[in-house]
Protein backbone atom coordinates (compact mmCIF):
# COMPACT_ATOMS: atom_id res chain seq x y z
CA UNK A 1 0.00 0.00 0.00
CA UNK A 2 2.80 2.44 0.92
CA UNK A 3 4.75 1.70 -2.28
CA UNK A 4 1.63 2.18 -4.37
CA UNK A 5 0.92 5.46 -2.59
CA UNK A 6 4.43 6.77 -3.23
CA UNK A 7 4.18 5.87 -6.91
CA UNK A 8 0.85 7.67 -7.09
CA UNK A 9 2.33 10.74 -5.43
CA UNK A 10 5.34 10.87 -7.76
CA UNK A 11 3.21 10.26 -10.84
CA UNK A 12 0.82 13.11 -10.04
CA UNK A 13 3.39 15.60 -8.74
CA UNK A 14 3.78 17.39 -12.08
CA UNK A 15 0.02 17.74 -12.59
CA UNK A 16 -0.56 18.91 -9.03
CA UNK A 17 2.30 21.40 -9.13
CA UNK A 18 1.07 22.82 -12.41
CA UNK A 19 -2.42 23.26 -11.02
CA UNK A 20 -1.04 24.99 -7.93
CA UNK A 21 1.00 27.50 -9.97
CA UNK A 22 -2.06 28.27 -12.06
CA UNK A 23 -4.14 29.02 -8.95
CA UNK A 24 -2.29 31.45 -6.63
CA UNK A 25 -2.92 31.04 -2.94
CA UNK A 26 -5.01 27.94 -3.63
CA UNK A 27 -4.44 24.36 -2.47
CA UNK A 28 -4.67 21.24 -4.59
CA UNK A 29 -4.97 18.07 -2.51
CA UNK A 30 -5.89 14.43 -2.95
CA UNK A 31 -5.65 10.96 -1.38
CA UNK A 32 -4.00 7.85 -2.73
CA UNK A 33 -7.34 6.09 -2.18
CA UNK A 34 -10.61 7.88 -1.43
CA UNK A 35 -12.47 4.66 -0.59
CA UNK A 36 -11.48 2.19 2.15
CA UNK A 37 -13.16 -1.22 2.40
CA UNK A 38 -13.47 -2.86 5.81
CA UNK A 39 -13.41 -6.63 5.31
CA UNK A 40 -13.17 -9.50 7.79
CA UNK A 41 -9.39 -9.50 7.31
CA UNK A 42 -8.94 -5.75 7.77
CA UNK A 43 -6.31 -4.83 10.37
CA UNK A 44 -5.74 -1.21 9.43
CA UNK A 45 -4.21 0.45 6.40
CA UNK A 46 -2.13 3.44 5.41
CA UNK A 47 -3.00 6.15 2.88
CA UNK A 48 -0.99 8.95 1.33
CA UNK A 49 -2.35 12.51 1.57
CA UNK A 50 -0.62 14.81 -0.90
CA UNK A 51 -1.00 18.03 -2.80
CA UNK A 52 0.48 21.39 -3.74
CA UNK A 53 0.23 25.00 -2.66
CA UNK A 54 1.84 28.31 -3.55
CA UNK A 55 3.86 29.01 -0.46
CA UNK A 56 6.73 31.03 0.92
CA UNK A 57 9.44 30.14 3.43
CA UNK A 58 7.85 29.96 6.86
CA UNK A 59 4.39 28.95 5.63
CA UNK A 60 2.66 26.00 7.28
CA UNK A 61 0.12 23.34 6.34
CA UNK A 62 -2.48 21.77 8.64
CA UNK A 63 -4.32 18.69 7.46
CA UNK A 64 -7.42 17.41 9.29
CA UNK A 65 -9.17 14.07 8.79
CA UNK A 66 -12.54 14.11 10.56
CA UNK A 67 -14.89 11.13 10.81
CA UNK A 68 -18.70 11.24 10.96
CA UNK A 69 -20.27 12.71 14.08
CA UNK A 70 -21.63 10.29 16.65
CA UNK A 71 -22.66 9.99 20.30
CA UNK A 72 -19.77 8.82 22.49
CA UNK A 73 -20.43 7.08 25.81
CA UNK A 74 -17.93 7.86 28.55
CA UNK A 75 -18.06 6.07 31.92
CA UNK A 76 -16.31 6.71 35.21
CA UNK A 77 -15.83 3.79 37.57
CA UNK A 78 -15.16 3.73 41.30
CA UNK A 79 -14.90 1.10 44.01
CA UNK A 80 -18.02 0.49 46.04
CA UNK A 81 -17.81 -2.20 48.74
CA UNK A 82 -14.72 -3.60 47.03
CA UNK A 83 -16.39 -3.83 43.60
CA UNK A 84 -15.71 -1.56 40.63
CA UNK A 85 -19.00 -0.09 39.39
CA UNK A 86 -20.06 2.76 37.13
CA UNK A 87 -20.69 5.89 39.17
CA UNK A 88 -21.08 8.34 36.28
CA UNK A 89 -21.96 8.09 32.59
CA UNK A 90 -21.82 10.86 30.01
CA UNK A 91 -23.18 10.63 26.47
CA UNK A 92 -21.32 13.21 24.39
CA UNK A 93 -23.45 14.43 21.51
CA UNK A 94 -22.34 14.97 17.91
CA UNK A 95 -18.68 14.36 18.68
CA UNK A 96 -16.23 13.42 15.91
CA UNK A 97 -15.82 9.64 15.82
CA UNK A 98 -12.35 10.06 14.28
CA UNK A 99 -10.09 13.13 14.28
CA UNK A 100 -6.46 13.16 13.15
CA UNK A 101 -4.54 16.41 12.74
CA UNK A 102 -1.30 16.59 10.74
CA UNK A 103 0.87 19.70 10.63
CA UNK A 104 4.24 20.96 9.46
CA UNK A 105 4.97 22.23 12.99
CA UNK A 106 3.35 22.29 16.42
CA UNK A 107 -0.09 23.90 16.35
CA UNK A 108 0.91 26.61 18.84
CA UNK A 109 3.86 27.55 16.59
CA UNK A 110 1.61 27.81 13.53
CA UNK A 111 -1.10 30.06 15.01
CA UNK A 112 -2.51 31.25 18.31
CA UNK A 113 -5.48 29.62 20.01
CA UNK A 114 -7.97 32.16 18.68
CA UNK A 115 -6.90 31.69 15.05
CA UNK A 116 -6.95 27.91 15.40
CA UNK A 117 -10.41 28.11 16.96
CA UNK A 118 -11.69 30.34 14.15
CA UNK A 119 -10.37 27.80 11.65
CA UNK A 120 -12.04 24.96 13.61
CA UNK A 121 -8.77 23.14 14.20
CA UNK A 122 -8.94 20.48 16.91
CA UNK A 123 -11.56 17.93 17.98
CA UNK A 124 -12.65 20.26 20.78
CA UNK A 125 -12.71 23.44 18.69
CA UNK A 126 -16.49 23.32 18.97
CA UNK A 127 -17.51 23.00 22.60
CA UNK A 128 -19.17 19.62 23.02
CA UNK A 129 -22.25 18.93 25.10
CA UNK A 130 -23.24 15.79 26.97
CA UNK A 131 -26.33 14.25 28.56
CA UNK A 132 -26.29 12.14 31.70
CA UNK A 133 -26.63 8.48 30.71
CA UNK A 134 -28.54 5.62 32.33
CA UNK A 135 -27.72 1.94 31.98
CA UNK A 136 -30.87 0.17 30.76
CA UNK A 137 -29.83 -3.08 32.43
CA UNK A 138 -29.42 -1.12 35.69
CA UNK A 139 -26.64 -3.45 36.81
CA UNK A 140 -24.11 -0.68 37.30
CA UNK A 141 -21.52 -2.43 35.14
CA UNK A 142 -22.25 -0.71 31.84
CA UNK A 143 -23.08 -3.87 29.97
CA UNK A 144 -26.48 -2.72 28.75
CA UNK A 145 -27.66 -0.12 26.29
CA UNK A 146 -27.29 3.50 27.35
CA UNK A 147 -30.22 5.89 27.39
CA UNK A 148 -30.00 9.65 27.85
CA UNK A 149 -31.90 11.70 30.37
CA UNK A 150 -31.93 15.35 31.34
CA UNK A 151 -30.86 18.46 29.45
CA UNK A 152 -27.65 18.77 27.44
CA UNK A 153 -24.79 20.29 29.41
CA UNK A 154 -21.72 21.99 27.94
CA UNK A 155 -18.61 20.13 29.03
CA UNK A 156 -15.98 22.12 30.89
CA UNK A 157 -12.27 22.00 30.04
CA UNK A 158 -11.48 19.13 32.43
CA UNK A 159 -14.40 17.00 31.21
CA UNK A 160 -13.51 17.55 27.55
CA UNK A 161 -9.85 16.78 28.21
CA UNK A 162 -10.90 13.48 29.84
CA UNK A 163 -12.83 12.65 26.66
CA UNK A 164 -9.85 13.61 24.52
CA UNK A 165 -7.50 11.34 26.51
CA UNK A 166 -9.89 8.40 26.15
CA UNK A 167 -10.22 8.88 22.39
CA UNK A 168 -6.46 9.28 21.99
CA UNK A 169 -5.89 6.07 23.96
CA UNK A 170 -8.09 4.27 21.41
CA UNK A 171 -6.17 5.81 18.51
CA UNK A 172 -9.24 7.66 17.21
CA UNK A 173 -8.13 11.21 18.04
CA UNK A 174 -4.54 12.26 17.33
CA UNK A 175 -2.60 15.50 16.89
CA UNK A 176 0.63 14.80 15.00
CA UNK A 177 2.96 17.83 14.79
CA UNK A 178 5.75 17.93 12.21
CA UNK A 179 4.08 15.03 10.37
CA UNK A 180 3.74 16.79 6.98
CA UNK A 181 6.70 16.82 4.60
CA UNK A 182 7.01 19.81 2.25
CA UNK A 183 9.25 20.38 -0.74
CA UNK A 184 10.29 23.76 -2.16
CA UNK A 185 7.34 25.49 -0.45
CA UNK A 186 5.13 23.95 -3.09
CA UNK A 187 4.47 20.22 -2.49
CA UNK A 188 3.31 18.47 0.67
CA UNK A 189 2.53 14.93 1.73
CA UNK A 190 1.62 12.98 4.88
CA UNK A 191 0.88 9.37 5.75
CA UNK A 192 -2.48 8.58 7.31
CA UNK A 193 -2.64 5.37 9.35
CA UNK A 194 -6.18 4.08 9.76
CA UNK A 195 -6.57 1.77 12.80
CA UNK A 196 -8.49 -1.49 12.82
CA UNK A 197 -11.28 0.05 14.92
CA UNK A 198 -11.98 2.92 12.52
CA UNK A 199 -15.70 3.79 12.26
CA UNK A 200 -17.44 3.57 8.89
CA UNK A 201 -18.97 6.54 7.11
CA UNK A 202 -18.02 9.61 5.09
CA UNK A 203 -14.85 11.37 6.25
CA UNK A 204 -14.07 15.03 5.75
CA UNK A 205 -10.47 15.85 4.77
CA UNK A 206 -9.45 19.52 5.18
CA UNK A 207 -6.15 21.09 4.17
CA UNK A 208 -5.36 24.62 5.42
CA UNK A 209 -2.51 26.88 4.32
CA UNK A 210 -1.25 29.20 7.10
CA UNK A 211 1.03 32.22 6.80
CA UNK A 212 2.02 34.37 9.77
CA UNK A 213 -0.66 32.71 11.90
CA UNK A 214 -3.47 33.39 9.42
CA UNK A 215 -5.31 30.78 7.31
CA UNK A 216 -4.95 31.88 3.68
CA UNK A 217 -6.81 29.10 1.88
CA UNK A 218 -8.49 25.77 2.42
CA UNK A 219 -9.22 22.64 0.41
CA UNK A 220 -11.86 20.07 1.36
CA UNK A 221 -12.32 16.56 0.00
CA UNK A 222 -14.12 13.40 1.11
CA UNK A 223 -13.10 9.85 1.93
CA UNK A 224 -15.51 6.94 2.31
CA UNK A 225 -14.93 4.09 4.77
CA UNK A 226 -17.38 1.21 4.33
CA UNK A 227 -17.84 -2.43 5.18
CA UNK A 228 -17.30 -4.86 2.32
CA UNK A 229 -17.35 -8.58 1.65
CA UNK A 230 -18.97 -11.16 3.94
CA UNK A 231 -18.81 -8.87 6.98
CA UNK A 232 -20.82 -6.22 5.10
CA UNK A 233 -23.43 -8.82 4.10
CA UNK A 234 -23.83 -10.00 7.71
CA UNK A 235 -23.96 -6.42 8.98
CA UNK A 236 -26.72 -5.42 6.53
CA UNK A 237 -28.69 -8.60 7.21
CA UNK A 238 -28.47 -8.09 10.98
CA UNK A 239 -29.72 -4.50 10.74
CA UNK A 240 -32.29 -4.81 7.96
CA UNK A 241 -33.73 -8.19 9.03
CA UNK A 242 -33.01 -8.21 12.76
CA UNK A 243 -35.79 -10.71 13.61
CA UNK A 244 -34.62 -13.24 11.01
CA UNK A 245 -31.02 -12.70 12.06
CA UNK A 246 -31.94 -13.48 15.69
CA UNK A 247 -33.77 -16.68 14.68
CA UNK A 248 -30.85 -17.75 12.48
CA UNK A 249 -28.36 -17.08 15.30
CA UNK A 250 -30.38 -19.27 17.69
CA UNK A 251 -30.67 -22.10 15.15
CA UNK A 252 -26.95 -21.86 14.37
CA UNK A 253 -26.02 -21.97 18.07
CA UNK A 254 -28.24 -25.01 18.72
CA UNK A 255 -26.92 -26.81 15.64
CA UNK A 256 -23.32 -26.09 16.59
CA UNK A 257 -23.90 -27.42 20.11
CA UNK A 258 -25.56 -30.57 18.79
CA UNK A 259 -22.75 -31.26 16.30
CA UNK A 260 -20.14 -30.74 19.02
CA UNK A 261 -21.97 -33.18 21.31
CA UNK A 262 -22.16 -35.80 18.56
CA UNK A 263 -18.46 -35.42 17.76
CA UNK A 264 -17.40 -35.87 21.41
CA UNK A 265 -19.66 -38.93 21.83
CA UNK A 266 -17.99 -40.70 18.92
CA UNK A 267 -14.58 -40.14 20.50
Amino acid sequence: MIRKSVITFVGLTMLVAGAASAAPKQIVADLSDSSVDITSGYHGTELLLFGAYEGKPGDNIILIVRGPETDIVQRRKAQRAGIWVNVETKIWQNAPSFYHVFATDTLTAIADGESLGNAAVGPLSKRLTFIAGNDVSDNGHGGGTETASGPAVAGNADQQNDLRRNMEANGLWQVLPSSITTQQDMLFRASLSLPSNIPTGTYNVRVLHFRDGVALSERVTDMNVKKAGLSALIYRFAHEYSALYGIFAIIFAVASGWLAAVAFRRK
